[in-house]
């Protein structure tokens, strides 16, 4: 039996098995041995979550080979769906926000049970060591060029690996982060309950089938491919179809509306979502459960993920940011990619010190800004406007930056080249922050009551379709820095955008109480004086007098009779605004 690897991944889950067999296809001279306490067969209803991707993930999953067996074996999403009012509203007295047609760049419903026993026999089809049934008792990591030791208790006995590089893929286990005190805490404080019942729950279910307007929409009979969120203040739930023909059921709750002891066994899961969303609890009621987990403060970041001395830490090993808009996948094809670029350093003789060092730098700037998104959205998801806008703002930044810094491959530069990709993205962060605050205070100011109506996002023709569209061009990183600057540029006006239509919707005084809590004077952001004079104006004169991206905005999340006037708004905005004596004009003769 071999017992030395050049690349030895402890875990054998989505994490450590794309990243086996990633490192298989990029560097087929590699070793490779990969250890997990559990053994085939693998259950089909995993105790896992994770189920759901989004674009990055499923475009890396797709890079490794694997889209035709996805889509053989695995369900085509329908996008994201979004369900925010909460309280003890019907689905079609809320409004339903999500895709009208299939989404452009795909991705996929996985079934982790059956997606993780397939993959582990691709790996031993392509010669990668499977340890199975073997669990990790210690640990000596090597420094510089000593190797890595690990030892094993299997079936049949105690076993040691040595290797040249050594990666932790435990997920919450956290072998290294735990044994080298690296986990830090985040201030973003949720908790998770999920469970899995036999069988296809159907969204179009809640719904009777005497509301003809909610069942006759042309994607009504694909509803129920989407993630669909049912969303109150600060919590929401998931449903999402599995291609063994069961349904996954989960509940979010962030600590600042809801205590995690609603959350930590089933039957106070059920009393949960009996409480928020009857309709579906009635609907859960005579359904089989399969599985339940439940996990408190799932949120958490790191040190570092990379040293010098080759090891490294992917997965939820690492950090683990929330599963709202299904980003574990992402972080999984980012950490994965790290590694694999380290390891290319390290083959090439490069210089692995200085790559190593960008690289823990940049995963944690991304780790940070993605919890920016999440940590204080808890308000938001009751207020539909206000979560329909961030749905919006959200995409466009996504598909901005993060999809387009991992396509494109812009983790492999280093020095100046890679620091002007970082900063162009970290302008988009610094918006990104701005916005999330605007729309929480909005939440908590202007409470709203749900609407039934539907609101296609992303909508055609959109921004956030030209962004999402753009996940499938090839540019070099030339070409992606000079796109990243110029739709940071018009993150800015979407930004300002938002600001405007806000105060203009609140009036006095609660415009001037919103901006208090902002401190906009300290935001680096300008708005035109001529979009404030603008607001005024009516049919074609509107038109004319708004940007495109202006009208971008108000044609994809509506416009709404203004409270504030002309002359508030001035005052109002003057911090931002571009001219030194902007305000109203005053027509002659008046």
């Amino acid at each position: 039996m071999q017992t030395s690897f050049d690349v030895l991944i402890c875990g054998a889950g989505m994490a450590g098995l794309t990243l086996a067999r990633q490192l298989r296809r990029q560097h087929p001279q590699l070793s490779i041995a990969a250890v997990d306490k559990t053994s085939r067969p693998l259950r089909e209803a995993a105790h896992k979550v994770g189920e759901s991707s989004v674009e990055l993930g499923s475009q890396y999953l797709e890079r490794l080979g694997l889209r035709e067996y996805l889509e053989q074996n695995h369900l085509l999403k329908f996008g994201l769906r979004f369900y925010p009012g909460g309280g003890q509203l019907p689905l079609e007295q809320r409004t339903e926000i999500g895709p009208s047609s299939e989404p452009i760049v795909q991705s996929y419903q996985i079934d982790r049970g059956i997606f993780e026993s397939d993959l582990r026999a691709m790996l031993e089809e392509d010669g990668i060591a499977l340890f199975e049934g073997h669990t990790v008792t210690d640990v000596e990591l090597g420094a510089r060029d000593e190797e890595h030791c690990v030892r094993l208790e299997g079936p049949t006995g105690e076993l040691s690996l040595r290797s040249r590089w050594l990666i932790d893929a435990t997920g919450r286990a956290a072998l290294l982060r735990r044994k080298l005190k690296l986990t830090r805490r985040t201030r973003h404080s949720s908790s998770s309950g999920w469970f899995r019942v036999k069988g296809k729950l159907d969204v179009n279910e809640l719904v009777p089938p005497s509301v003809r307007d909610w069942h006759d929409k042309a994607f009504s009979s694909e509803r129920w491919r989407s993630t669909n969120h049912l969303m109150g203040p600060g919590y929401w739930l998931w449903i999402i179809p599995l291609s063994s023909g069961n349904t996954s059921i989960g509940v979010v709750a962030h600590s600042e509306y809801h205590d995690f002891k609603r959350l930590k066994t089933l039957e106070k899961l059920r009393d949960f979502i009996a409480e928020h969303e009857p309709v579906l609890a009635r609907h859960l009621a005579s359904r089989e459960v399969l599985d339940f987990l439940c996990i408190r403060d799932y949120s958490h970041t790191l040190g570092r993920c990379w040293s010098d001395d080759r090891w490294g830490i992917v997965g939820e090993a690492g950090a683990f940011v929330d599963p709202l808009y299904s980003p574990g996948n992402d972080f999984i094809a980012l950490a994965n990619s790290f590694t694999e670029e380290l390891i290319r350093v390290d083959l090439a003789g490069e210089d692995l010190e200085t790559r190593t060092r960008e690289l823990n730098i940049q995963y944690r700037v991304l780790v940070a800004g993605a919890l920016d998104i999440f940590r204080d959205a808890a308000p938001i998801y009751g207020h539909a406007p206000a979560m329909l806008a961030k749905i919006y703002w959200d995409n466009f930044a996504y598909w901005t930056f993060l999809c387009q810094y991992y396509l494109r491959g812009i983790y492999r530069l280093s020095g100046a080249k890679h620091q002007a990709q970082v900063e162009a993205g970290q302008r988009i962060f610094e918006i990104s922050n701005y916005v999330q605050s605007l729309l929480r205070e909005w939440a908590l100011l202007a409470p709203h009551e749900p609407e039934a109506r539907f609101e296609d996002v992303p909508a055609f023709p959109s921004i956030l379709v030209d962004t999402h569209m753009a996940l499938q061009d090839e540019m070099t990183p030339d070409e992606t820095l000079a796109y990243v600057r110029k739709r940071a540029q018009e993150a800015e006006e979407i930004a300002g955008e938002l600001l405007v239509k806000v105060l203009s919707r609140l009036g006095e005084p609660k415009a001037s109480e919103l901006l208090s809590k902002l401190g906009i004077e300290r935001w680096r952001l300008r708005i035109s004086a001529d979009r404030i004079r603008a607001e005024k104006e009516k049919g074609l004169a509107r038109r004319r007098a708004l940007s495109p991206l202006a009208r971008d905005v108000e044609r994809s999340l509506g416009r709404t009779p203004a409270k504030t006037d002309e002359a508030q708004m001035f005052a109002l905005l003057r911090p931002l605004l571009l001219e030194v004596e902007a305000g109203p004009r005053v027509r002659a003769g008046a």
